[in-house]
């Protein structure tokens, strides 16, 4: 057991100290709740935006193979490489609970027919679908890199959160209340022995006034 100084003031600061790392403790615990709940909304999202992404990306298949089997394979890829390559993203750090999470903003994606870099009068109504469901999709998949983003922040703090509870727990509150009992019995300890000491003193005084009066 390791040593320490049994004072009453080390009593007192070691009670004060008990009750700090408790109350840190208590608020990690909380921010760890809070953490949770958005982190399993934040899930909830993100299943239904996989399950758009799904159907947008089918739908865009079923476009693709419309439009290479009306207007072949050459006029697809013709009108895919005129497509703007560029699309304008920002990002901006909100904050959960403390924990700043990066959030991605993009501006809409679907373009009308006169900014999609093809020829219109080239172009057919089954190219126009595809480019339309394709859009649909990258705008979804940003969306969903976002909430991706956001997941795997949110675990990894409810993870350090966890990491710090458990030491608290485990580690600094025991070494804590092993102290303060070791100081508390030594101190204990003592009080006997300043008892017993006064007690045997009262009793030889006791004595030794009895043998005076014996003497007179």
């Amino acid at each position: 057991m390791q040593q320490v100084t049994a004072t009453r003031s080390e009593l007192l600061a070691r009670r004060a100290r008990i009750a700090l790392a408790s109350q840190g403790r208590d608020v990690l615990k909380e921010k760890r709740d809070s953490l949770m709940a958005e982190f399993r909304a934040t899930v909830d999202v993100a299943v239904t935006g996989s399950g758009a992404l799904e159907e947008a990306a089918a739908e865009g298949r079923r476009a693709l193979a419309v439009a290479e089997a009306g207007d072949g394979p050459e006029a697809v890829r013709s009108a895919a490489l005129a497509q703007p390559s560029e699309i304008s993203l920002t990002t901006r750090a909100t904050s959960v609970m403390g924990v700043r999470i990066a959030d991605i903003r993009h501006e809409p994606l679907g373009r009308p027919r006169s900014a999609r870099g093809y020829s219109l009068a080239g172009s057919s109504p089954r190219l126009d679908r595809v480019a339309e469901q394709f859009e649909a999709e990258l705008a979804l998949l940003l969306d969903l890199a976002t909430v991706e983003l956001r997941l795997r922040r949110l675990a990894d703090e409810i993870g350090t959160t966890t990491r710090r509870i458990n030491a608290l727990e485990s580690v600094v509150l025991p070494r804590l209340e092993r102290e303060r009992d070791q100081i508390r019995a030594i101190l204990d300890e003592r009080e006997r022995q300043d008892r017993f000491r006064l007690k045997r003193f009262s009793t030889r005084r006791a004595r030794r006034a009895e043998a005076g009066e014996e003497l007179r």
